[in-house]
């Protein structure tokens, strides 16, 4: 899952997670590790919460963070101007694109008015194109040559040479037992009792304002705000919903109950959860070396 958000495409979806047919099936593997629904024993006590561009989650941990993947990012091009002026090549500004959003940013939907009153629920920037390397580098980045200057050009380019010294092979199939869980704690908090009764207030703040949907996810999924740019009544929804969020204190609720899920599977799991660990401080090592 990497960023944990589809920032391609022109809404962002949620949950941000990692494929749902791949957390459905991990889910079944944990069943029991997770307070039972309605158990409000160890709850993280809820807390008054508007906004989730900070929001952090005990998994978090194990997982790529945004923090964490602008540091690889930073690394593996740190690797990649290395290779290029072993080989005599012509220094080259780092790809650019994409979108920054913050880990768990829309994990629970949209929560920021502001973007909500610019932008609807569509993603800023997100059609905005990525820029590679230079033309003049990119064959001995992909390694679409043998030989530069007489030397030889490693094997699958500069890039290639990143990717084993990072570790990219070896880190998303360790990763992918927490991204899992990660799915899991999601599934069973957006039905525990409690963010069911939140969402429950949500949806009869959003009647009031003349929108009828029966969860977040039903507004941000609307297959009404799917165009290429976000219109008027989009952004009167996507605001509405933002509002009623603050009003009922959904965020703070739902990001309550989801953290007793996941220090749940963290205490149960804890031997399915070291070796992610183990190889996810691995790679970071390594790019934090290599950006020096």
């Amino acid at each position: 899952m990497l960023s944990r958000a589809r920032a391609g495409s022109a809404l962002l979806l949620v949950p941000l997670l990692c494929a749902c047919s791949a957390g459905a099936s991990g889910a079944s593997g944990a069943q029991g590790s997770a307070p039972r629904a309605g158990d409000t024993k160890g709850r993280t006590p809820v807390h008054r919460l508007d906004d989730s561009k900070t929001l952090e989650l005990p998994l978090d941990a194990y997982l790529l963070t945004t923090p964490d993947l602008e540091t690889l990012s930073r690394g593996r091009d740190a690797i990649v101007q290395r290779c290029l002026a072993a080989l005599d090549a012509p220094p080259a500004p780092a790809p650019r694109g994409g979108v920054n959003i913050g880990t768990n940013e829309r994990r629970y939907g949209l929560a920021d008015a502001e973007l909500a009153q610019a932008h609807g629920y569509h993603v800023p920037d997100a059609d905005r194109p990525v820029e590679d390397y230079p033309p003049a580098v990119l064959p001995l980045v992909r390694g679409e040559v043998t030989t530069y200057n007489g030397k030889p050009v490693p094997e699958g380019g500069c890039a290639g040479e990143a990717r084993r010294e990072l570790h990219d092979t070896e880190l998303q199939p360790a990763l992918s037992p927490v991204q899992q869980l990660d799915t899991e704690s999601y599934v069973s908090s957006q039905k525990d009792p409690t963010v069911k009764e939140a969402a429950a207030k949500w949806s009869a703040c959003m009647k009031e304002s003349g929108h009828r949907y029966p969860d977040p996810m039903a507004a941000i999924n609307d297959k009404e705000f799917g165009g290429a740019a976000p219109g008027e009544h989009e952004k009167e929804v996507a605001l509405a919903d933002v509002l009623c969020k603050r009003k009922v204190n959904l965020i703070g609720v739902w990001s309550g109950v989801e953290t007793a899920y996941q220090r749940s599977l963290i205490e149960s799991k804890a031997g399915v959860l070291a070796a992610p660990l183990r190889a996810k401080e691995k790679t970071l090592s390594i790019a934090r070396a290599a950006i020096g």
